[in-house]
């Protein structure tokens, strides 16, 4: 016969080892779904990030030939970047950007970080409305 003390040994491994599988998948799942503020993003690597900024400015310029909205978001300690968005994106997503009004306030974006200027891939929350038209589907 086995003892009982082996077998509740073998359990109680078992449960921990759940437990810390579980945690891990736990913290992996809530750390990759959100974003990171501004004034936390200045201090990362390049790559990809979803990133959460105030818009304190913005203007249109050109570069090589595209049209791009060029937005000034600040983070919650301050910290300022520049970001690009295609105008393009803008007015397949919302329309023609004529009728796209931007306010400040808080926008939420997906873009790659290049370690000075943040190129917007994708609006997941913006400070803008178009005149409450629906997005315009592609």
């Amino acid at each position: 016969m086995g003892c009982p003390m082996n077998k509740n040994a073998r359990y109680l491994l078992l449960s921990l080892g759940l437990l810390v599988v579980f945690g891990i998948v736990g913290y992996y799942a809530s750390a990759s779904s959100s974003y990171i503020d501004v004034s936390e993003l200045v201090k990362m690597k390049p790559g990809t990030y979803m990133v959460r900024g105030d818009v304190i400015n913005w203007t249109v310029t050109t570069i090589n030939g595209q049209k791009f909205l060029v937005l000034q978001l600040e983070g919650k300690k301050g910290d300022k970047i520049t970001a690009l968005v295609p105008v393009s994106y803008i007015e397949q997503k919302y329309g023609p950007l004529s009728q796209v009004i931007i306010t400040k306030g808080e926008m939420v974006v997906k873009g790659r970080w290049d370690g000075r200027i943040l190129h917007i891939q994708e609006i997941l929350k913006g400070c803008h409305s178009a005149y409450n038209q629906p997005p315009v589907s592609s």
